[in-house]
């Protein structure tokens, strides 16, 4: 199959508004059905170490759920092929006008009634590998809807000053000035957007997940290893449930005997949210009772734990 060829309207929205939506039968990159297959055998991986990242979430019922999945890529072929292959590097490249190289892959499940995130921008969690542009592909597994919990974006705000308070978060003050607009998309169906766009959304008010891929890409020009970089800081700084050494089970799963408390904390910070506490205090006071366990000498901590608040 030929790579799809985007039009100069295309590109001209996508360099005016910071995004471009490409409907299954245009791109043509990916059968639905088999997207979906794939997501499932991504979510049924096992827990081991040192491959894919698995990372959960917990719900203010105390019930913990797979959130997503990370640094799988390399050990499934068929997404292998759509995510590194030429085909997609292709149309992204039309758009950045240099040739793409994958930084990040993920699957967030949005399982049902899972959490959503927080208006942000992309770029200052990535900032500490190199403070660059990436351009990120976002393919849609399960159809994505209002209630679900889809992607909101603000055009043309990769132009403008977005005021930030910590870890990339936007500030209430600009989020609530900014019209939002949501990108429902059927399966297959692809938004492509840059990491200085800002976007959130809500959570999955439905029964039904609404799994979405997110396969990042940086320049060439930009270097060849920040995808090697990015994962080694990742899984120092930032591990999956499973993958500190000597949990056993995993950080979730070792602490059986926190489990009330880590709710407890859960819940004060869903309720400090809403009351417009600032999220550096959150962050703080989660760190401090071990929920989200990082390494005091990490130089990214706080930008990590803000990340988990968001993501």
């Amino acid at each position: 199959m030929a790579p799809v060829q985007l039009t100069q309207d295309q590109l001209d929205h996508f360099e005016n508004n910071g995004f471009l939506i490409l409907r299954v039968d245009e791109h043509k990159l990916v059968d639905p059905a088999e997207l979906q297959r794939w997501t499932s055998e991504i979510r049924d991986l096992p827990r081991v170490h040192g491959k894919w990242m698995p990372y959960d979430e917990l719900l203010p019922s105390g019930e913990r759920q797979l959130m997503r999945t990370e640094n799988f890529v390399d050990h499934h072929p068929g997404f292998s092929d759509l995510l590194h292959g030429k085909d997609l590097r292709s149309l992204l490249q039309q758009l950045t006008r240099d040739e793409m190289l994958l930084f990040k892959d993920k699957i967030n499940y949005k399982q049902a009634g899972g959490n959503g995130f927080q208006a942000h921008l992309d770029a200052p969690a990535y900032d500490h590998i190199g403070v660059i542009e990436h351009t990120t592909a976002n393919i849609a597994v399960d159809p994505a809807t209002i209630a679900n919990g889809c992607v909101e974006v603000v055009p043309g705000s990769h132009r403008m000053d977005v005021e930030l308070v910590e870890g990339g978060r936007i500030s209430q003050k600009w989020e609530a000035a900014q019209r939002w607009v949501p990108v429902e998309l059927q399966s297959g169906d692809l938004l492509v957007f840059g990491s200085h766009l800002a976007h959130r959304s809500a959570a999955n008010g439905t029964a039904k997940p609404r799994a979405s891929v997110y396969a990042t890409y940086h320049m060439i020009s930009d270097g060849t290893d920040l995808r090697k970089r990015y994962y080694a800081d990742r899984r120092e700084n930032f591990p999956p449930d499973h993958g500190k050494a000597g949990a056993g089970e995993g950080l979730w799963r070792g602490r059986q005997e926190n489990d009330a408390e880590n709710i407890k904390v859960l819940r004060l910070k869903t309720f400090a949210t809403s009351a417009s506490v600032d999220p550096l205090h959150i962050a703080l006071f989660l760190v401090s009772h071990h929920l989200f366990p990082i390494h005091s000498s990490s130089k990214h901590a706080p930008s990590i734990v803000l990340e988990t608040i968001r993501q």
